[in-house]
């Protein structure tokens, strides 16, 4: 996710006046891509261009005026040969839950507040995080579910269609009557769908074996996330927690400001060099400040009470932890704190900003190469000190592997025993 501020930018592309709605859309994102891009693929979006165009062309033949979606078809296979998973095209739709989720406004449909998954060995699909305040909340959905049918009907055996499915019977709005399997047992559950919040706010739970357990669920939300992670950091120190586990799994990322805000409850201060083609950006924290340099000016960005963690803790990340959430868990990898889970999902350095399109979506580009401190540039996904895998399987059956070798590694340091890795223990390394 980009950098703050964010930019916008909606270019008019004059003369064109007898070009169909696809194509201006079309040459309004290829002239953006040439101008911003700067990311780590090889190829070029200029030497894609001519391809592309021609692509466009032959698919607007047929149409009497050839619509933005055909245009918005085109630029989406232009980004997949591009191979940036760092730049995307966003529809209408998921660009206003996108602005909405920054900002804490609603869904534009009722949902139920859930983050799925699936296996293909398995029918329907998998509660893996269930919204605080959401229907699926107060119906009493529960991470490790795995619905099967949506008012007796079942779900489609083609993996892809399956949260669709699902999608279409919440828009409507009426209750929906759930069965659900939990660990074995067939429960029916009634949610009530309902327009939510689309911002995911940090929260915490004590076990009670006394590991706190922080999940970080989402960065999205200027001065919010960060802020909220600190104020957490020390209701789990009054509480008297002395070791901490920290949730990031499905965290796609959110505003540069806030992991570095957040990861500064651990490490004391953060700082993110982001170079551009031409000149670069410091974004930073330290001393209670999230702060902005540019052109060697330094602007404080907002101020907060500034908590740092004293006890022991664990990082749990997977394949879909990316973005700026993998800039927080490198930067608590870096302070000694161990990385648990599977490889990240490998945009961890590089930020984008997005840039509006005239059928209302927009454009996600990479704008900007992530350094640290000396130069060096990040790797663009983080690998865990412990590797294993987000086990479903297992959730289903009511064992959360991940979390439950948190405990352990938790536990093996508390007692300076040999610290497990890829399961099998040996001896300690960072």
């Amino acid at each position: 996710m980009g950098a703050m501020p964010r930019l916008f930018a909606l270019v008019v592309v004059l003369g064109l006046a007898s070009a169909s709605p696809a194509q201006q859309l079309f040459d309004q994102a290829v002239g953006l891509l040439n101008t911003l891009y700067y990311g780590v693929s090889p190829l070029k979006p200029a030497d894609l261009a001519p391809k592309y165009r021609l692509r466009l062309e032959e698919a607007c033949k047929a149409q009497a005026e050839c619509a933005y979606g055909t245009g918005a078809e085109v630029i989406a296979e232009l980004l997949r040969e591009l191979g940036d998973k760092h730049t995307n095209y966003y529809t209408p739709e998921r660009y206003r839950e996108h602005q909405a989720a920054l900002s804490g406004g609603t869904s534009d449909k009722p949902r139920l507040g859930l983050q799925l998954g699936y296996l293909e060995a398995y029918d329907g699909v998998i509660v893996l995080d269930v919204y605080g305040g959401s229907p699926a909340e107060a119906a009493g959905l529960k991470r490790g579910d795995r619905i099967v049918a949506v008012n007796d009907q079942p779900f489609p055996q083609e993996l892809p269609r399956r949260v669709p499915f699902l999608n279409e019977a919440t828009a409507a709005g009426q209750a929906l009557q759930l069965s659900v399997v939990r660990a074995g047992q067939l429960l029916g559950l009634t949610v009530q769908p309902a327009r939510i919040s689309l911002q995911r706010l940090p929260s915490l739970s004590l076990r009670e074996d006394g590991v706190a357990v922080l999940r970080i669920p989402s960065f999205l939300g200027s001065q919010v996330i960060g802020t909220r992670v600190h104020e957490l950091v020390r209701q789990a120190q009054a509480a008297g927690a002395r070791s901490m586990i920290v949730d990031l799994r499905g965290n796609g990322g959110g505003l540069v400001t806030e992991c570095i805000t957040a990861a500064a409850a651990f490490t004391g201060e953060t700082y993110r060099r982001l170079q551009r083609a031409v000149g670069f950006t410091e974004y930073g924290f330290r001393n209670g400040q999230a702060y902005l340099g540019s052109g060697g000016q330094r602007s404080v960005f907002y101020s907060l009470e500034p908590a740092r963690w004293n006890g022991s803790a664990v990082v749990l990340v997977n394949k879909s932890t990316g973005s700026c959430a993998e800039y927080f868990a490198f930067d608590l990898q870096d302070a000694g704190y161990p990385v648990i889970g599977e490889a990240t999902a490998g945009v961890g350095n590089t930020v984008t900003s997005f840039y509006n399109l005239a059928n209302g979506g927009a454009l996600q580009i990479t704008t900007t190469q992530v350094l640290r401190r000396d130069g060096r540039p990040y790797p663009d996904a983080v690998t865990p000190n412990q590797v294993l895998a987000d086990d479903l399987e297992a959730l289903l059956k009511g064992r959360d592997a991940l979390l439950e070798a948190g405990v352990q590694r938790l536990a093996a340091m508390a007692a300076g025993k040999p610290l497990p890795r890829n399961g099998v223990l040996q001896a300690p390394a960072k």
